[in-house]
């Protein structure tokens, strides 16, 4: 059979026109519409010979637009769903969420300046196609939002609605779909937070969503994941035989997380001669706690080195001390217990020990011990890492 000279063209009978589309990083994406199949074609050759994105330019705090939070967040009942973004458009996504302030209750209008997206650098015609090319998949993704009765209901809506590409102003703007946005703000349970310098950063739309799953199985390290979900959730059908995903998806995008705020490793487990299940191993990389000097306030007295904490490290602080925690077991929860994310979901964790034990509801229970057998199944970490210094009295 000859080979199809326009590879890449399809006759639209709807808008009568010729559609071009092409696979980048196993993702099938729109090139735009063109009135002869040629001219579709060479849109279709001329993007696969040009980088599949714009530049981008890793953002900095100073660089910031109206909300400049360097952490954004998400609840896990977006990010188990296999969305099929390219990376422009998981990069657009996350700028929308950095401008989204974490009490809003109303969906509006967010601005994102293009130079947010692409740098200082001037966007030339193609740059624009690229551009159209994202917005229109973004616009297209659909959420499935829980329902009280699963076998018989069903919600499903869009993520963002009235996009908007504005190049003589230089911006990006749209809003979030109302039913989607109590999943992105007001976040009280099952939910992950992301670092916006590493998202930005991330050069593969795969590692992109590594990165969020991963980021949500953290807490729940080692974590087993059978092959078929996994696929699922990062590349759909991309990748049939398991040695190409191995090798086009898992093995780079955990390469390159690794290169960010992750320590991963993973183990795959056989049924038969294939494998089936991959278990994951997934730690933030420990931060080191910035160091304060004291000076003594009498002479002879030597100075001392304590580690200055956050406001977040400092509330851990007061609430494992509350839970009767000593001042050592503290320290190493600390230590060990990195990122907001993870302080975040100690905090949540724990209130319902510390309303118990406040509120006498469970008389003569050891509250140390309690606490102590809770982040040891929410963390495994601290006891990998803890040894005798974490056991308590009972």
């Amino acid at each position: 059979m000859p080979k199809n000279p326009y590879a890449g063209a399809t006759f639209d009978k709807s808008r009568q026109k010729w559609k071009a589309q092409a696979r980048f990083g196993g993702v099938l994406k729109s090139l735009g519409y063109y009135d002869t199949q040629a001219a579709a074609h060479q849109a279709v050759v001329q993007a696969r010979q040009q980088p599949a994105t714009p530049a981008v330019t890793r953002r900095l705090p100073a660089e910031a637009g109206v909300n400049s939070s360097l952490t954004v967040a998400q609840s896990n009942v977006l990010i188990e769903q296999p969305w099929a973004l390219t990376l422009v458009e998981a990069r657009i996504f996350v700028l929308f969420l950095q401008q989204l302030p974490r009490e809003e209750t109303e969906s509006r209008c967010l601005v994102v300046p293009l130079k947010e997206l692409v740098g200082a650098t001037p966007i030339g015609g193609r740059g624009y196609q690229y551009l159209h090319s994202a917005l229109e998949g973004l616009a297209a993704v659909q959420v499935t939002l829980p329902v009280p009765n699963r076998q018989y209901d069903w919600h499903r809506a869009p993520l963002v609605h009235s996009l908007k590409l504005d190049s003589g102003q230089g911006t990006l703007s749209g809003y979030f779909s109302p039913d989607v946005l109590p999943y992105l703000t007001n976040l009280t349970e099952n939910f992950t937070l992301g670092q916006v310098a590493d998202l930005l950063s991330i050069k593969s739309p795969t590692t992109h969503r590594f990165y969020w799953l991963l980021k949500s199985w953290e807490f729940r390290s080692p974590i087993t994941v059978p092959v078929a979900r996994l696929k699922e959730l990062t590349t759909g059908q991309a990748y049939p035989q398991y040695s190409d995903y191995r090798r086009n998806a898992l093995v780079p995008a955990v390469a390159e997380l690794n290169q960010l705020s992750f320590e991963i490793s993973y183990k795959e487990h056989k049924l038969g001669r294939s494998v089936d299940k991959v278990e994951f191993s997934i730690r933030s990389k420990a931060q080191p706690l910035p160091k304060q000097l004291l000076l003594p306030l009498e002479k002879g007295t030597a100075a001392t080195v304590v580690p200055t904490l956050t406001p977040l490290q400092q509330k851990v602080q007061t609430r494992l001390l509350k839970l009767k925690l000593t001042p050592a077991q503290t320290r190493k929860v600390l230590e060990v217990v990195a990122g907001e994310e993870q302080l975040t979901r100690l905090l949540k964790e724990t209130y319902p020990v510390l309303r118990d034990f406040e509120t006498k509801a469970k008389p003569g229970e050891n509250v140390a011990a309690a606490t102590m057998t809770l982040l040891k199944s929410t963390f495994p970490a601290i006891w990998a890492a803890g040894g005798d210094g974490l056991k308590t009295e009972k």
